[in-house]
């Protein structure tokens, strides 16, 4: 029963960041932004699997900005399509970021970091 006090193994880099409120909050606006750049991006998918490439590229039907959501020739969109493509782009958008992120910072914390003695 020795009385030498055991260390704690220390937080990862990528913890050690997300655990910061700041940054949270930081990232979360961020993306916040990246999704609402993405969005047309979905609007394009939605057109493409209700009517088709020939619709979206040749007729030029659009998704228009209202809601509920509807196309430029003045149907609505379909409700399973319309939620599929929003949550698929939404997920695929934040956690892709949140992954690259987390890999980035394991990566420099590997490769980068000055070992601590």
């Amino acid at each position: 029963m020795s009385k030498i006090p055991q260390s704690t193994p220390k937080k990862d880099l990528a913890t050690r960041v997300f655990s910061n409120f700041y940054f949270d909050v930081a990232w979360v606006l961020f993306l916040a932004v990246v999704v609402h750049l993405v969005w047309p991006l979905r609007n394009a998918l939605l057109v493409l699997w209700v009517y088709g490439s020939d619709a979206y590229f040749h007729q030029g039907i659009r998704v228009v900005k209202s809601k509920p959501t509807m196309f430029s020739n003045g149907a609505g969109s379909p409700d399973l399509p319309d939620m599929i493509t929003g949550f698929g782009v939404f997920l695929l958008t934040v956690l892709g970021l949140s992954l690259l992120l987390i890999y980035a910072l394991r990566f420099y914390e590997k490769h980068f970091r000055q070992p601590l003695v």
